[in-house]
């Protein structure tokens, strides 16, 4: 690693650093300043609320701060020459760039690695702690389709692995017709299949007789049903918004496509948590070809603020496009993977032309 690497690399992560700080720490602060009402007289809990709110913040401010800081300090070579002087020493354009691209993409795949992580959860903690007032959770009243049976959970405690007043619904696949209720006041998840202990099934006969009872009610120990959805899963896959990490997308679009169940929100989810970061560092490699040689051949200010307006315009375009394909409003193949795609030919171009300067 030569000594011009570890200059250019040092001065980059000096200004990303210094900017992910001060944008994280203003919308943390407006954050806080919005839920002033409901934070939590817990130290603890104020702390982790702090931390979580910190991580959700990222997913906003990371995109922004790799981009900024390589706009600041193309800027600071340029106003101080630097940048016209190592062109001068006969360093190429893609030579001064390289760190900086580099650096970038190793940033954002560590950041997206960590989407498929529990880190991805941050925002659904903030929520808890603010609405409830504890880190821990459940949800209520969820509604699940499975095979040719439909399961109910009263509650669901995706960090404990259990549910609470389930009821599962079996139907005849041939007829569509009502044929048992299980029910149980509590079920367990193994690893695998969801457990009903204790259950009661109350089986229908549905061919009536006179004198002979169409109802028959039985005690089980145990009953097997949803077989690989977790805890997590349910709780994100069934829910109008939530968070989910890249794992538990994956899992979760494999068992809905094999129930044939719609999978355009899970997969939005999933492009987003994959796809949507890179548009950081394929943006730089953009913006690098409208760096000039020397600072007497652009008005830097204005520059500066063409780029900003340019990039906050453009992010906020690929952001809405995202959240409409999250919500199943917009088809995350149009929404997500089109753009994306056309932003890297776009980068590929703009590289080999850095390349031939």
């Amino acid at each position: 690693m030569s000594l011009f690497f570890r200059y250019i690399s040092f001065l980059y992560l000096k200004y990303f650093f210094f900017l992910f700080a001060s944008l994280e720490c203003f919308f943390v602060a407006i954050d806080l300043v919005k839920f002033l009402d409901n934070l939590p007289n817990s130290a603890n809990l104020f702390i982790l609320l702090f931390v979580y709110d910190f991580m959700y913040a990222s997913q906003f401010i990371l995109p922004l701060s790799l981009i900024l800081a390589q706009i600041v300090l193309m800027i600071n070579l340029l106003k101080s020459a630097q940048f016209t002087a190592f062109l001068a020493l006969g360093f190429a354009r893609i030579k001064i760039f390289f760190p900086i691209f580099l650096l970038s993409f190793l940033i954002t795949f560590a950041f997206i690695a960590l989407n498929a992580t529990p880190f991805a959860y941050a925002k659904e903690r903030v929520d808890l702690i603010i609405d409830q007032g504890f880190a821990g959770n459940y949800k209520n009243d969820l509604f699940v389709k499975y095979n040719h049976n439909y399961i109910y959970f009263k509650k669901i405690y995706p960090l404990l692995q259990s549910a609470e007043d389930v009821i599962v619904y079996e139907f005849d696949p041939k007829n569509d017709a009502l044929v048992s209720i299980v029910e149980s006041k509590r079920a367990k998840f193994n690893g695998e299949n969801w457990i009903l202990e204790n259950a009661t099934i109350t089986t229908l006969d549905h061919t009536l007789a006179l004198g002979k009872n169409p109802i028959k009610i039985q005690k089980g120990d145990a009953y097997t049903t949803l077989h690989g959805f977790k805890p997590k899963i349910l709780e994100n896959i069934y829910e109008k918004q939530g968070s989910i990490s890249i794992l538990d997308a994956f899992e979760a679009f494999m068992l809905l496509k094999k129930q044939n169940a719609n999978t355009q929100k899970v997969r939005g989810a999933l492009y987003n948590l994959l796809f949507f970061p890179l548009f950081a560092p394929l943006i730089m490699v953009c913006l690098a070809i409208f760096i000039p040689n020397s600072n007497r051949y652009a008005n830097l200010g204005l520059m500066t603020l063409g780029m900003i307006l340019g990039i906050l315009i453009l992010w906020g375009i690929f952001f809405s496009f995202s959240r409409l394909s999250m919500s199943g409003f917009l088809q995350p193949e149009f929404s997500i993977l089109l753009p994306v795609f056309i932003l890297f030919l776009t980068s590929s171009f703009c590289l080999y032309k850095i390349l031939k300067s």
